[in-house]
């Protein structure tokens, strides 16, 4: 079974959008999936599969954790919480679990990167997204609460305790389908700091109609039209999930700059 965690501390970049896509994407390939919300404020994943089962759409199985620890004064702990239950997952013969993780350092996010066979990390074309997640700590643009400081420390207890190196893929996401001056200079600084951040390939999501109305009726670009008509749009939109779901078995492609 493959975990894959959808995180980044910022808000507003994408997230559930691309756990919703991947597991539907998944099951619409033949994958028993599981989704695991993490967010208790916003519940954007677990609205999101209540409205597919409601529509009688094939979804992921919905799973959520209550109870969250709310602690982000102190770093992150192993909590060990999840550990249990992805064990459960893999003996209950899943194939996947997506893991939405809300915003913060807390320890179930901490431990759902531990854990996770892939992290996908989805940023906009923004300086404020690419700042909020990848500013090294001490840098003038550096956040209080440090995503890539975490994944820093989630790489280091791994090879502490004997486990293989993640595969880490930034999303972009929203992709304007015009070019535009500031999302090519993101671009560029996103892939000069590849190395150094150590995470591989970017995959690109363009800002669709169909991934904006997900929590409308949890209908997805895999799933037919109401109208029976399907969308050029629509057809390249699952030409890009699709590829998101090819990484699942690669190898690791690239290691940490020392």
């Amino acid at each position: 079974m493959q975990v894959v965690t959808i995180s980044g501390f910022k808000g507003g970049t994408g997230k559930t959008t691309v756990a919703s896509l991947l597991g539907v994407a998944a099951v619409k390939n033949g994958m028993r999936v599981a989704g695991l919300d993490l967010d208790r404020n916003t519940r954007n994943l677990s609205s999101f599969l209540t409205l597919r089962r409601a529509a009688k759409l094939q979804a992921p199985d919905h799973i959520m954790l209550m109870d969250l620890d709310t602690d982000t004064k102190s770093k992150p702990k192993h909590s060990g919480r999840l550990e249990p239950l992805i064990r459960m997952a893999r003996m209950d013969g899943y194939d996947l679990l997506v893991i939405d993780t809300s915003s913060g350092n807390l320890s179930d996010v901490y431990e759902a990167h531990l854990l996770a066979d892939v992290i996908l990390t989805p940023m906009n074309e923004s300086p404020a997204d690419m700042h909020g997640l990848f500013a090294p700590t001490g840098s003038l643009a550096a956040p209080k609460i440090n995503y890539r400081e975490m994944i820093d420390t989630v790489r280091f207890d791994r090879r502490r305790a004997g486990l293989p190196m993640q595969r880490w893929h930034v999303v972009m996401n929203r992709i304007s389908a015009l070019p535009s001056k500031i999302g090519s200079t993101i671009s560029d600084r996103v892939v000069a700091m590849s190395r150094e951040a150590g995470f591989e390939t970017m995959w690109r999501l363009r800002d669709r109609v169909a991934h904006r109305a997900l929590a409308l009726e949890g209908r997805t670009v895999f799933d037919e039209p109401v109208d029976g008509r399907l969308t050029m749009s629509e057809l390249a939109g699952r030409s890009e999930v699709r590829s998101l779901l090819a990484i699942l078995d690669a190898p690791v492609a690239r290691k940490m700059a020392a």
